[in-house]
Parts: structure tokens; sequence; C-alpha cells
């Protein structure tokens, strides 16, 4: 038998092989590098990794044709190939032919029945994976080389190589110490390369259960599935250089996948009994179709080559190719979103970073001097160590890439950002109030909004100047909350609001305007009925200047209507057309008496039996994910949401952020609320993944609603929480900030979704808390290597408290200027299934049967100068007390309110991501060097909040809005306006 060592064989290859053949491996190495480094780039967006099983099944069809054919077409002038059909057997497809050998297992050797469990083991494993990646371990796959080399150290035997015409004898080299030697540089490497993805991992804080979960066995299924992966290297490689026929070699490759793809087409069909399980195998969207044939061809692209290669290459260098190419990939990632830079800041980041380059460049070398003694002594010191030198100007031409291209630079602060913020707020409240005058007043209307004031415009103006409102000109968002609704007939709309009061199961609640008096719809559950009464009571006082109308008000925390875009562009081009109408009127008219048909009222009487029906135009979507029904269908087709998929939770999608973000901070409050350029945001926010109660439609209902998600066309109308000062302080308990304490403080409960199949690990506040919990985590306790004194980092004056009591408090001084995290749940968790529940319980309170910490008196806020708000299934109600506590409030929303447009971004509070990765950049800026300007945001934040969102300021708002529904809904409008 002839035996030469690979990397003797590496040298020969060009002195041995024929032209053509070189020219093929050459080939072969760069279509494995490139279709590798396209996989690898898609890999965060491609719909097809969130489908593992699709993804294989593909694949391994793609390949087991690809080889079976190269096989039987292409080596059929081989002396060895023996065909699957004779050469007298009837012609058939070769899809039949290939399909129908691949399950003769009798001829087959006893390797195939072991491949095929490598397969299909390590495509479960990897699905399982998927399923709970953010409970993986990134880099892993750096092992690779390392375990092939630990594997032939196993074997203790020689590398063989295929017994071509070309092949020449070489020496028999199989002493372990020369595998253990590469080996052990194989084994730092990967250290090397796992610790570089950890300390550079953007992660969205998404949760690991603590306890007893099948969760936390990720990571041995990851170890698992890599030495499956090495066995199938090792098995395939030795089957390529194997000395009998190439052509059954492929043949038998061939069989493998198909046979392959045909387990996993049983196991997916088994699986769909479960109607879920059929839903999600059967019903695939379009964006789903194409990136599962793109990347299966991609990838059948790359293992065909890699199969190709090792007939020529060990295992071990196929291994590091790839390993070495995904990571080239990674590092672009990271230096092109700055992250990098911060990593290789540090010195242990530039250590990891440079072993990771001189590493894959010893490794490549490595068999030429250092483990197989093979250089040349005529050879210089330079010639001999070409390879670590071509790895060591690799990393410095990618650092230098680093220094130049990546965005803000080593450490960037908001500062640019507040200094902008500050000046677009003095000029938007100097515009607020523009007008001195009702004539000004009615001309700043029609300048902006190029339609005459609504009829009683002279009330509202008496009314808003009365109470002293701040803003008197500027209510964009009530215009474009009711642009739409202008597309839609008046008597359409009067139909539509009838009808949610007909089915008080939508949980709707009425308010009936009728000359100038208030009633309250009898339909009403009691624990919502407060609701209503405070509506009420913010609507009386200027009742009597309202025309009859009916409004149907959102009961619950969840937002209701959501429009697909075409129906949405087509009714606000309507409603252009109609308000154009509208401003070329000379003649003016006040608000109707009657309407055709009037507002019916036959279900004000109707008995308990009202509650049974049900409507057709609205469906229950409680506990599912919403995102891809409700949030994608309102984006345009060019949009994020509708062109990639981002599956992994665990990973920050920086260029979904990036639209509104500047130097990891917002920098446009507003854009970061749209969706549209945020597909990742699907499994991040409990309401999108996993609402508490559910009950949207596509049709443009008018349902006013306390709070809204940026692509819902719910009209917002102030807060009866806020109105009803649910949540206040005490008589003006509001402490100086030189007196209170620098703490970072929040108090609440789950309640952002509905807890089923671990959707919790994704909520908003439970990252939240999580991530403060690991509050003291610097880059270097990141690392593998923490055996290594941590340096301080940016997160080293964070001390982390989770305090249930006020003891701590009682004891800390204002004049500690460190920054402490208290944050913590408090109560029993209770929106989730019983699995759920416990594992929330053992994760954030230690164990099953751990006390909860009990609930603080909400006055205790104040005495912290930084204070989170965070959605719940809603807007949070804390926000507003937020503000005119002379606390600096930091706000992580979706949910957008009323007032957003009064109370900005910077100026009066900080904005944060709700992937929450901006927050520690901003605590410690705001909580240390920034501590001025928080001081100045706090301040501005509560002047202004004491001059516009008081409830008097509730009320104009509230006024306004109903003036323009009035006009809205008589089926005159396109004739009324306002005159002197």
């Amino acid at each position: 038998m002839q035996e030469i060592d690979a990397w003797a064989y590496l040298r020969c290859l060009r002195s041995k092989m024929a032209p053509p053949q070189h020219k093929l491996v050459v080939s072969a190495v760069c279509i494995f590098g490139l279709s590798t480094a396209f996989v690898w780039s898609r890999y965060y967006k491609s719909a097809a990794f969130e489908r593992p099983i699709h993804f294989s099944i593909l694949t391994f069809l793609f390949c087991g044709l690809a080889l079976s054919a190269y096989a039987k077409n292409a080596l059929r002038s081989e002396s060895s190939h023996t065909s699957l059909a004779s050469d007298g057997a009837p012609a058939k497809s070769i899809l039949a032919d290939l399909l129908t050998s691949s399950f003769r297992l009798r001829s087959l050797p006893p390797s195939f029945a072991l491949l095929l469990f490598c397969v299909v083991a390590r495509t479960v494993l990897y699905w399982r994976t998927i399923r709970t990646i953010h409970c993986s371990w990134d880099g892993l796959q750096a092992f690779l080389p390392f375990l092939l080399a630990i594997y032939d150290i196993v074997e203790l035997r020689p590398i063989h190589l295929p017994s071509h015409g070309y092949d020449s004898q070489g020496r028999a080299t199989g002493a372990p110490s020369t595998g253990m030697r590469y080996a052990l540089v194989a084994l730092l490497w990967g250290l090397a390369a796992t610790d570089t993805l950890l300390l550079s991992e953007r992660t969205t804080g998404a949760i690991c259960p603590s306890g007893p979960h099948i969760e936390r066995l990720i990571p041995l299924a990851q170890l698992v599935t890599l030495a499956l992966d090495a066995a199938i290297i090792s098995q395939v490689g030795k089957l390529r250089k194997s000395s009998e026929g190439q052509s059954k070699a492929w043949h038998l490759l061939g069989a493998l996948f198909l046979t392959s793809a045909a387990v996993l087409i049983f196991l997916a069909l088994w699986s769909s009994i479960d109607r879920a399980n059929l839903q999600w195998n059967v019903f695939l969207t379009w964006l789903a179709v194409g990136d599962l044939v793109v990347d299966s061809i991609a990838v059948t692209t790359a293992i065909i080559s890699a199969i190709y290669l090792l007939g020529y290459f060990h295992g071990t260098l196929v291994s590091l190719l790839l390993t070495a190419t995904s990571l080239f990939v990674y590092l672009q990632w990271r230096i092109m979103d700055g992250t990098m830079i911060r990593v290789w800041s540090n010195w242990w980041g530039l250590v990891t970073g440079v072993w990771l380059f001189m590493g894959a460049g010893i490794l490549f070398n490595f068999g030429r001097f250092a483990a197989f003694q093979l250089q040349s002594s005529g050879e210089g010191v330079i010639l001999r160590n070409r390879y670590g030198f071509y790895a060591l100007v690799a990393f410095l031409l990618v650092f230098s890439q680093t220094i130049f291209m990546s965005p803000g630079g080593f450490r960037p602060t908001p500062g640019p950002i507040i200094a902008n913020a500050r000046s677009e707020s003095d000029v938007w409240i100097t515009r607020a109030k523009k007008s001195k005058s009702l004539e000004e007043a009615v001309s700043e209307y029609r300048k902006r909004y190029g339609i005459p004031p609504p009829p009683n415009f002279d009330k509202w103006y008496d009314f808003a100047t009365s109470v002293n409102s701040p803003i008197i000109d500027t209510f964009d968002q009530i215009h474009s909350d009711l642009l739409p609704y202008w597309g839609t007939l008046p008597s359409v709309l009067r139909q539509r609001t009838t009808h949610l009061l007909e089915h008080p199961s939508l949980s709707m609640g009425g308010i009936i305007i009728d000359g100038g008096k208030i009633d309250i719809s009898p339909h009403i559950h009691g624990t919502h009925r407060w609701m209503m009464d405070v509506t009420k009571d913010m609507i009386e006082p200027f009742a009597q200047w309202l025309p009859d109308m009916q409004l149907a008000f959102n009961l619950d925390d969840e937002c209701r209507i959501s429009v697909p875009l075409d129906r949405m562009d087509a009714y606000r081009e309507e409603g252009l057309r109609a308000r154009g109408r509208l401003s070329t009127k000379q003649k003016l008219l006040p608000f109707s008496g009657t309407q055709k048909p009037s507002w019916a009222r036959d279900y004000l009487s109707a008995d308990e039996s009202i509650w049974n029906e049900r409507s057709p135009w609205f469906v229950e979507r409680s506990k599912r994910q919403i995102f891809y029904e409700w949030i994608s269908p309102t984006c345009p087709a060019e949009a994020p949401v509708n062109k990639y998929r981002w599956w992994n939770r665990k990973a920050e999608c920086l260029v979904c952020s990036a639209p509104h973000m500047m130097n990891g901070f917002v920098s446009n409050w507003t854009l970061s609320g749209d969706l549209c350029h945020q597909p990742d945001l699907a499994y991040l926010h409990g309401v999108l993944l996993s609402p508490s109660a559910m009950a949207p439609s596509h049709t443009l209902f008018p349902v006013f609603s306390q709070s809204r998600l940026h692509n819902f066309a719910d009209i917002l109308y102030p807060s009866p929480w806020n109105f009803g000062e649910k949540v206040e302080i005490e008589n003006n308990k509001s402490i100086p900030w030189d007196q209170k304490l620098n703490s970072i403080y929040w108090r609440g409960a789950s309640s952002d979704g509905f807890a089923v199949h671990g959707a919790w690990q994704t909520f908003l506040r439970a990252r939240f808390v999580h991530m403060a919990a690991q509050a003291k985590m610097s880059i270097r306790e990141k690392s593998l290597f923490n055996f290594i004194r941590p340096r301080k980092d940016i997160l080293s004056s964070l001390r982390s408290t989770i305090s249930s009591s006020s003891s701590f408090l009682d004891t800390a001084t204002p004049v500690d200027n460190h920054l402490v995290v208290n944050v913590s749940f408090v109560g029993n968790f209770n929106r989730c299934d019983d699995r759920d529940c416990t594992a929330e319980h053992i994760t954030f309170y230690g164990s099953p049967t751990a006390e909860p910490p009990p609930s603080l008196d909400f006055q205790e806020h104040w005495r912290h100068r930084h204070l989170i708000d965070l959605d719940g299934a809603a807007f949070s109600g804390r926000f507003l007390p937020f503000l005119k506590s002379a606390s600096l409030p930091y706000r992580a929303a979706l949910f957008r309110t009323w007032w957003e447009e009064r109370v900005h971004a910077w100026r009066h509070f900080v904005p944060l991501d709700v992937r929450l990765g901006d927050l520690w950049g901003a605590v410690n800026y705001l909580g240390g060097p920034g501590l001025a300007e928080a001081d100045e945001i706090a301040q501005a934040g509560r002047e202004w909040a004491l001059q516009s969102l008081r409830k008097e300021d509730m009320q104009v708002y509230m006024f306004r809005l109903l003036l323009e529904w009035g006009r809205l809904v008589d089926d005159h409008r396109e004739d009324l306006g306002f005159v002197f």
C-alpha cells in the first residue's frame, strides 16, 4: 500500500499531478472558499437557517442527485466503475434510478450505516440547537481541526492518500508525537477563535433558563454535533482515499445523501401529526422558499467541493479552510459594525486576535517543519516561516481596516446627539405656540394642514388658552392618525363604530355623546368600567361643543387595527383627495344636526346575550407570534421585514437598528418604533411574540386606543390611567437631583406577554432584568481564559445590587457616585403556563420555592437618579410621573402614545433601543462623565411635563381630537369648517 503524509503530499501536488488535475484542485479550493463565505454571509438573514429540517432535506437531495449523476456519467469510463443499472437495462430517469439504488443497503459497506447515522443525528441536533439558539455557545466549530487531529491520533494510523497514477512513494509517519503537536496548536487556535467570538458577540440578552431544563443541554448538543462532523469528514476522507474505484465512492456518497433526505422527510411527516408542526412544515412563504433554494445550492456546492478536496488533502486542512473562512466573514461583520475596535482596544482581545491569525498560519505551515520536519535545509528563515509571516500581514491589514472603517471610534458618547436634540426641541416648542390670537391660529392651521379648522374651533381655542396650553398649533399626531379615515365614507365609519359596540366580546367600551350629554355603553366588564368613567370625566367640560357621536374605546392593552399597506395607501390617497376638495370650499358649514343613516341605538337595550355575539372581522391571536401576519403586510415590499428573516434571537441585528442609531445610541426616536426595518424584533418583544390578549383586524375600524405599535392604525387618545392619576408623585415628594442616589432603579412584573413554550426568554422586561443581574460582567470576564485577573472595562464601576428591601437604600449616600444597579421583578409570575412560570421563578429568584421580592412603595422611585421605563403589554403608565420626578427617565418602548410629538428624546428623556444594546453605554456616560447633562435632561423633562402633560393638556388634546372626529363622521364633512 502506498503511504504518504498529507502535508508532504501538499508540497508535491504541483510537481506530481497533471496540470489539468492541478487546475481542478485549485478551482475546488476557490469554489469551496467562496461558497462557504457566501453561506456564512447569509447566516443571520436567511430564512433557510430558521428551518434546518427543510434546509437539510433540500441540500441532501441536491447533493445526492449531483454526486450520483457525476458518478454515473462523468466517470463512466473508469474501469472500476460499476453502474447501478446494467447497460442493457431499459432507460430510466436518473432520479428514479438513484432513489431505488439508495436503499440497496446489502451492497453498501458498513461505513454507510455509520455515515447515515452521523448525518441524520447531526441534523436533528442542529435543529434542536437552532430552536434554542440563545443557549448555544458561539465558535465551537473552530475546534473541528483539533477533533480531526485527535481522531487520527486515536486511530494511530498513517495518513493514506489516493492511489492515483500520479502518486509517489513517501515516508509513513504515524508517530503520535507529531499529531500531538499539531493537535495542541489546533486546540489553542480553537480557544482563540471561540474567545474572539465570545468577546465580540453583540447579544440581545436572550435568557437561557436556569434549572433542569433541556435548553441547558444545548452546548452538549453542539459538542456532539461537532464530533459527528469530525466523524463524517474522517469517513468521507477515507472513502475518497480508498484504493478502490472512485466512482463507487461518489455513488456511495450520493446514496448516503439521498437516504438521509428520505429519513428526514419521514421524520418531518411524522411530526406533522401536530397541527402547529403541519403548518410550519407545509405553509412556507415565498421568501422562505427562495432562501431555501439559494442557500441549499450554495451549501451543496460547498459540500461537493469539500468532498472532492478530501481526495487530495487531509480532513484537518479542509476543516481549517472551512472554519477560517467562516471566521473571516464574521470578523468583517464585526469590523463594519464597530465591535472589533472595542475588542481589540483591550489587551486581551488583541492577544486573542493576533493568535487567531498566527495560529491559522502555523496550522497551514505546521506540517512542513514543526510536526513532520519536511523543510528543505536550503530554505531561509523567512521562507520556512512564510505562512506565519502571511498570517501576521493579514492581521495587520485587518487591524488597519478595523481602525479606519469602524463607525464611532473607540468610545463614542451621546454628547453630539444630545446637543442636536436640544436645538431641535427648542425649535419645535417655539413653533408649537406660534399663534397669539384666534385669527393667527386659524391661519396657521390652514397653512400647516391645508384645510380649514373644524367647526367650534374658537371654543377649542378659548379652552386651550384658558388653561395656558403651551401647544396651540402643532397637532400633527391627530392629523396623521385620522388621515386614512378621511378615505372612508362617514356612513361606513358610523356603521363600523356601531359594529364594535354591538360586540362587547371584542372588549370595547362606548362613549355616547348626544345633545352635549355623555353616556357610557352598558356592556362593559366591571374591571374595565373605570376607564370609561375617567374618559367621561375627561370629556365632560367641553362636551357641549361636540356634535352627536359614538366612540369605541379599546379596553385591552394591545392595539387592534393593522391594515395591509396597499389598502392603507389607498385610504390615505382618497383621504388627501377628500381634504383637497374641502380646502377649495369657500362657504363653510357648522356640524350637521342629523346623519343618514343615524347612529344606531338598538344595542344599548340588548340583554346579556349580546356577549355571545362574535365579530367576523376580528380574529383571536393571543399567545402566538403576530409579526409576520400583522406587521409585515403593513410594510413596503422592499422593506427588510419582507426581504429577510433575522431568526437568531440571540444575536443583536445591528443592521436592523442602524437606520435609527448613530454611534451606538438612538438618534431617531420616531423611526425606532417603525418595525418595517427591524425583522429581528419578531422575537424580542412580548406583544410581538406571545401577546396575552390579542384580537386584531385587517379592516379599518375606528378604534380609539391608549397606545399602539407604529404599524397599527388605532387612533391615539390620552390614557385614562394618566388622566385618572393612577400613579403620581404624592404631595410633590420630588427630591432634588443632588440628593438622589446615583442608581439605576426598576421594579415591576413580567407583563409584556404570555409566557408559553419558553417565549419569556426574549421578552423585553425579562431581558432587562437578566442584563441588570449580569451588569458586573467585563470584557475579560466574558473570556474563556478568565483565570487571568480581569481588568476594568466599561462596566467596572457598576455594582450590581438586586435588593428586595430598602435596607440598602437607607445606608447609601447621595455623594457616592458609583453607579448602582437596583433592579428586580416583584411578586409571582402569573402570565405563563406552569412550566414557564416555574422556569421564570427559578431563573430570577433562585429556586422554585424562593419567596419573591415584595412590592415596594412606588414613591421609592424618586430617590434614584436613573429610572427605567419599559413596555408592558402596551405602554407603561409610569413614564409621565417619571418625567415629573426630576429623575432621569430612560425609555425602551415600541408602543407610542398621544404625547410622542411633544416629548423629545435626549431633551426630556433618554431613549433606548429595545434590544438594550445601548443601555450600559448610556447609563455609564450619564451616570459618570455626563452627569451634568443627565441633570439637565432630568430638569428639562420635569419643567416641560409640568407645562405640557397636565390633565388640562390631555383635555386640550382630546377636545381637538373629537372636533376633528366629529367632522369626519359627518355626511357633509367636505363642507364643514370654522368661520368667524
